[in-house]
C-alpha cells in the first residue's frame, strides 16, 4: 500500500538501485557456488565469499540472511529454471516431438550453464533447511510430472515407443541432470553441441 502523499511511481534512481542489487546479489551467488563446489558447504566461510570482492562479511549479508539463506537460493536456481522449461514444453503449440526438443534443449542449456548450482544442489541437500529442501524436492517431482505426461502424450499420438513413461522420464531427468559431473567450460564441446547430442541420444531412447 503506498501512503498518503508518497508517489507511487518509482524513479530511474530506484530502477538503477534495483538492477545494481540484483547484480551484486547474483556475483555473490555465482561466487559462492564456485566455492562451495569446490570446498563443500562446511568448508566455505561468508569471509571467504566476501574475499572474491574485496568486501567484508556485512557485504554479503547486506543482500543475504546468512549462509544457509545462500545455500538456498543456490541450490534452487537450476530447479526453478528447468521447471519453467517443463512449463514451457507442455503449454506450447507444437507435436510431441518438437517439444520433447524443445524441453530437452532448454533443460540441458539450464544444466550446463548453472553446473556449479546444480552441484551444489546434488552435493548439498542434506545442508538445506528441511522446509525448503522439501519445497525444492516437490519442483523436481513437479517437473518429472509434466515430462511424463509430455512422453504419454507422445506414446498416445504413436511418435513415442515408450513401455514405462515414468522409468523413461526419470532417466531423461537423470542423464541431463548429472551432466554437472562431467561438463568443463571450454572444452571439446560447446552448450550448443551438448544439447543437440542430448536431443538425438533422448530421441533414440524413445523410438
Amino acid at each position: 500500500m503506498v501512503k498518503a502523499g508518497k508517489r507511487s511511481t518509482r524513479s530511474g534512481d530506484d530502477t538503477l538501485w534495483d538492477e545494481v542489487a540484483t547484480l551484486k546479489r547474483e556475483r555473490i551467488l555465482a561466487e559462492a557456488a564456485k566455492l562451495i563446489a569446490e570446498r563443500g558447504y562446511h568448508g566455505t566461510t561468508i569471509d571467504a565469499i566476501a574475499e572474491k570482492f574485496g568486501a567484508t562479511k556485512p557485504f554479503v549479508y547486506y543482500h543475504f540472511e546468512s549462509k544457509a539463506d545462500l545455500l538456498v537460493e543456490i541450490c534452487q536456481r537450476g530447479t526453478v529454471r528447468a521447471l519453467e522449461a517443463a512449463d514451457r514444453a507442455i503449454s506450447t503449440n507444437g507435436s510431441p516431438w518438437e517439444r520433447l526438443d524443445q524441453f530437452v534443449t532448454d533443460f540441458t542449456s539450464i544444466a550446463l550453464e548453472n553446473h556449479d548450482y546444480v552441484a551444489v544442489y546434488f552435493r548439498e541437500e542434506i545442508n538445506l533447511p528441511p522446509v525448503h529442501a522439501e519445497r525444492i524436492n516437490n519442483m523436481r517431482k513437479e517437473i518429472d510430472r509434466k515430462l511424463t505426461r509430455l512422453l504419454e502424450e507422445g506414446v498416445q499420438a504413436g511418435d513415442f515407443k515408450v513401455e514405462d513413461s515414468q522409468i523413461c522420464c526419470l532417466v531423461i531427468a537423470g542423464m541431463v541432470s548429472y551432466a554437472f559431473a562431467w561438463y568443463r567450460e571450454g572444452g571439446r564441446l560447446s552448450t550448443v553441441q551438448i544439447a543437440a547430442q542430448m536431443r538425438q541420444l533422448i530421441r533414440n531412447m524413445v523410438t
